[in-house]
């Protein structure tokens, strides 16, 4: 575990700003550098006869958080999410971009979303495999080299529009520092990882806060626990409530915590004052 990292383990390590120039020093440099614009891998297939040629496999920004994306050397040409993407203007069409993203929201887990970032890696690059050994065969029957573009341009689209999918989907499961998966593992509370807590002096931070609010609770011997009212009558502050009041009190038996209690002291404390003020207007009278 590297405590440079955070507590999730991001392999990302920014560009140097004013810190840097105070403390002299440098960060190991990553494979996947979260600054690179692309990484490609060429398979010349020379033996392939009769196949489709040459296969450029293209990933766009950094490789974590990207697909390698085959192309053939014969397409016509390059579709429009593979022209564009700059970092310099945010483009939704573009492929770029739509790496771009998925790496950046990965940093809100890192340890945790790459996992899911690598099942979805590992799900296309497989499929645009099998495409591209039946391209091969499809092209060999026919030499319809028509057939063979429209296959690939379809494989392109399918894999940005599921590293768009991704990033939202990451952001729902990620947010807020929950873990979120439906239907039944919403708001999963994972905290953080022992090793990095006791890292940073967890332990020598402040007590928890009391489970019960000391303002909401008031002692039975509080003078304004109860006072006379010109009818007879007795206002009682822990037993007056409202039928449809959030966590009723019954008859002043039961304890509210939270917003529920809040509220409640609240709402008892505007009466408590307001038959003060009538009693002092009685007493005048």
């Amino acid at each position: 575990n590297n405590l440079a990292g955070g507590p999730f383990s991001s392999p990302d390590r920014w560009k140097a700003g004013q810190g840097e120039t105070e403390v002299k020093g440098n960060w190991e440099r990553a494979i996947g550098l979260y600054r690179t614009s692309d990484t490609y891998v060429v398979a010349s297939r020379k033996d392939a006869v009769d196949a489709t040629g040459a296969v450029l496999w293209f990933a766009p920004a950094s490789p974590l958080g990207s697909v390698f994306t085959p192309f053939s050397v014969h397409l016509s040409d390059v579709p429009e999410s593979f022209r564009s993407g700059h970092q310099s203007v945010f483009d939704r069409k573009s492929a770029f971009w739509a790496a771009c993203v998925v790496a950046n929201v990965a940093n809100l887990k890192w340890s945790y979303a790459i996992t899911d970032i690598e099942k979805r890696q590992n799900d296309l690059e497989q499929a645009s495999v099998e495409m591209v050994e039946k391209m091969d065969e499809v092209y060999a029957s026919g030499k319809d080299m028509d057939v063979v573009e429209e296959e690939y341009v379809k494989n392109i689209d399918t894999i940005v529009t599921s590293m768009w999918s991704l990033s939202d989907e990451m952001l729902f499961k990620y947010a807020s520092g929950f873990v979120n998966e439906s239907p039944g593992g919403m708001s999963q509370m994972v905290g953080y990882p022992s090793w990095w807590l006791e890292a940073v002096g967890y332990a020598d931070g402040p007590p928890p806060p009391p489970t019960t609010p000391k303002c909401c609770n008031p002692k039975n011997e509080n003078k304004y626990n109860s006072v006379s009212v010109p009818s007879g009558e007795t206002f009682a502050l822990r037993g007056s409530h409202d039928d449809d009041e959030e966590g009723v009190l019954n008859g002043g038996t039961n304890t509210l915590t939270g917003k529920a209690a809040m509220k409640h002291h609240l709402k008892m404390m505007k009466e408590l004052q307001e038959q003060i003020t009538n009693d002092v207007s009685v007493s005048k009278n």
